[in-house]
């Protein structure tokens, strides 16, 4: 009896936990710039440096710092 007890309240908490990240992730974005973008320019710098991004994402990014809006960079898949 005690098993079903525990397999009962297990599927209950995954139950809960799975609805609540489908059904209560409505919510609005909002951006609150934490480094300066001098830092975030040499931070980017680095990322460009070591590869982690192509000159394109480079450039459409730093402009995006510089113009003071949120980056917002798009994942690249590579296959």
């Amino acid at each position: 009896m005690k098993h079903e007890a525990w397999l009962v309240l297990a599927a209950v908490l995954v139950a809960g936990g799975l609805s609540g990240c489908v059904c209560c992730n409505r919510g609005t974005l909002n951006y609150t710039r934490t480094t300066t973008i001098g830092k975030e320019l040499i931070d980017l710098k680095d990322a460009k440096d070591k590869g982690a991004l192509s000159d394109e994402e480079y450039i459409k990014t730093r402009k995006a710092l510089l113009e003071g809006g949120p980056l917002q960079l798009e994942a690249a898949s590579k296959k």
